[in-house]
């Protein structure tokens, strides 16, 4: 990938399966969410705005700069708020991702 291409950041989304609501955040420094309560944090925060209702959710983080995208299903709210579990699902999707970043010769986000 070029160096002087504009860093988009990763982004870490969450849907609330049963009413197609949706929110995310863009991180421009992704590696912050290797901290678990960063991330467990910013998994708050996105189901907080969706209002902490009992349901089914999809995590995501998308790689902004290549569209590379994995999600994780989480069956009912206790699991998405789970600090350890949300930290632990940030982490592996990231690594994912960065998997495919890899593979593909596309380091970027600042790794």
């Amino acid at each position: 990938m070029d160096a002087t291409a504009e860093n988009k950041g990763y982004t870490l989304g969450l849907k609330n399966r049963e009413t197609g609501q949706d929110t995310s955040k863009v991180y421009m420094k992704p590696m912050a969410l290797y901290v678990p309560a960063v991330a467990a944090a910013a998994v708050a925060a996105l189901v907080d705005t969706l209002g902490r209702a009992e349901a089914r959710y999809v995590l995501t983080v998308t790689n902004n700069n290549n569209g590379v995208s994995v999600d994780k299903e989480f069956p009912e709210l206790a699991d998405v708020v789970d600090e350890t579990g949300a930290a632990d699902a940030v982490k592996e999707l990231i690594n994912i991702v960065r998997g495919y970043d890899e593979d593909d010769d596309h380091n970027v986000c600042g790794w």
